[in-house]
């Protein structure tokens, strides 16, 4: 390991924080380039197979069904494993877990790309989700440790901006890719940008914290995280189509789901859940960061996916023209990102996110205005929209969450907030999923019966204004959730006459982290 010179030791005792030597800044760049290529790969991955969606249905069969869960079964796996990255960390060390999790991730990738069959590209999704779970967190939690206080703001954003363009450019260059090969290259990829993540991993060494290898592992906390939310998830996807008061299912599924995470919450409070730290939740500022994700990512992940569907399906677009229409969304949703990096601390926190609420709300009533002809520029318009008021929350938000924890808790709050992240992309994409179906069957005029006796097949015409229409009132329902939850920011504690959350802070020192 490095060490400090006498001088830094002599900062550190007086409370300011030590100029770091030429190591450590070696050391940070390459953490820096690892943990941004990793989280874009594994970011990417929830939506670059969006507009390959519908030849990966042709040739493993299982419709839009298969579609809905090939997105849900990625998402709840990376759900199911975010907030296990504390205590995974503290059982095997930064360096070994970052680097396995990649690993297991681009395996899967690759296997996804050879899948036979429907159940079996489930099945690869889910070990690819449970690789990539560990690397956004993780990630996060490194660079929080390599870096001072001070740039926390500014180094949440550009990782913000990361984890952001991942999703974004993952439809154009999935369009691309399905067009000039196959919906299986778009997976492949992930085998070079892999190899790049774990090469970073290796030529640094991260200052461990005190690792617990005999630590027992809580398998009923595993299981009851497992079964909650898969069953809320399918509980969540079926919710809108069947009916309540005639579905036992529903009552039951709810009622395992009430029942697992009340479990989950009585043994961490009697017996210290190893797998989530809940207390975690007793800091304000957290539990309502941790709610605005969750709603946040539901909205700006459904848009992601739904406005692929709306170019391809009722406009007629390509792949490619699909995935390009919301190239400038990403643009300027990263560039947003980076300028609220600056304003962080700055600005008072309520007014950022207030703003980007009614951002978000505003774009999502243009996108539920789209028409029929040339609704393209709409698309853009309406997206690009929304995601600016998407990068005005998203690094306020993880900023004041982690400010007022202590470092011990870091991990595991990131991990929590991944999850949330995670369950509140997939609970909005097959909530909004039902309610899109159970629409365009709403709109669909009723089928004539033929000579047989049979229905006779409806116009394409008329199947594709129903679903515009259907799209049309998800996006206006998206809308009105954004602008009921704006109010909520001012629950923010934050005091009117001080640019920090905690200004008495004293900088912490600088981890001893070294190049090899």
């Amino acid at each position: 390991m490095g060490k400090f010179t006498r001088a830094n030791g002599a900062a550190e005792r007086s409370g300011i924080a030590p100029e770091p030597s030429a190591a450590t800044l070696a050391a940070r760049r390459f953490a820096t380039i690892a943990v941004m290529v990793a989280t874009a790969m594994q970011a990417a991955d929830t939506t670059i197979v969006n507009v390959g969606l519908p030849q990966l249905q042709r040739d493993l069969g299982g419709g839009f069904t298969l579609g809905a869960w090939v997105m849900t079964s990625y998402l709840c796996a990376t759900a199911v494993v975010a907030p296990l990255t504390g205590w995974l960390r503290r059982r095997f060390g930064t360096q070994r877990l970052f680097g396995v999790s990649i690993a297991v991730f681009v395996a899967a990738s690759l296997l996804c790309s050879v899948a036979p069959s429907a159940g079996a590209m489930i099945l690869f999704r889910i070990l690819q989700g449970i690789g990539g779970g560990v690397i956004h967190p993780l990630g996060q939690a490194i660079l929080l440790d390599v870096y001072p206080k001070e740039r926390h703001g500014r180094m949440l954003a550009i990782l913000g901006a990361t984890v952001m363009l991942g999703p974004v450019s993952g439809p154009a260059l999935g369009g691309i890719i399905t067009d000039l090969a196959s919906w299986r290259w778009v997976f492949a990829i992930n085998l070079p940008l892999g190899i790049l993540a774990i090469w970073g991993v290796r030529r640094i060494a991260f200052a461990e914290t005190k690792t617990v290898p005999d630590q027992a592992i809580d398998f009923i906390g595993i299981l009851l995280l497992i079964v909650g939310i898969g069953t809320l998830q399918l509980w969540l996807e079926r919710t809108v189509r069947v009916d309540w008061l005639r579905s036992p299912e529903l009552f039951s599924e709810a009622a395992i789901v009430v029942i697992a995470f009340s479990l989950m919450a009585v043994r961490a409070r009697r017996l210290g859940l190893r797998i989530l730290r809940l207390e975690v939740l007793r800091d304000v500022n957290f539990a309502l960061a941790a709610s605005y994700n969750f709603i946040m990512s539901a909205l700006l992940f459904t848009t992601i996916v739904f406005l692929p569907a709306v170019a391809e399906g009722p406009l007629g677009y390509d792949a490619t023209m699909a995935g390009l229409t919301i190239v400038p969304r990403g643009i300027l949703m990263i560039a947003a990102m980076l300028i609220v990096g600056q304003m962080v601390g700055k600005v008072d926190y309520r007014i950022l996110l207030a703003s980007g609420w009614i951002l978000m709300a505003a774009g999502l009533g243009l996108l539920s205005l789209i028409p029929p002809v040339n609704g393209a520029a709409w698309i853009i318009a309406g997206s690009t929209l929304q995601a600016i008021g998407g990068g005005l929350l998203f690094t306020p938000l993880i900023t004041i969450g982690l400010s007022t924890l202590p470092p011990e808790l870091r991990t595991d709050a990131t991990g929590l907030y991944s999850l949330l992240r995670q369950v509140g992309s997939a609970s909005g994409l097959a909530l909004m999923t039902g309610l899109l179906q159970v629409r365009i069957q709403a709109h669909l005029p009723a089928l004539p019966a033929g000579a047989a006796g049979q229905p006779v097949p409806l116009p394409q015409h008329l199947v594709e204004q129903a679903t515009l229409k259907a799209y049309a009132e998800c996006f206006r329902v998206m809308m009105l959730a954004a602008l009921a939850v704006t109010p909520a920011v001012m629950l923010f504690r934050i005091r009117s006459d001080e640019s920090a959350i905690e200004p008495d802070a004293k900088p912490a020192p600088l981890p001893l982290v070294r190049a090899e």
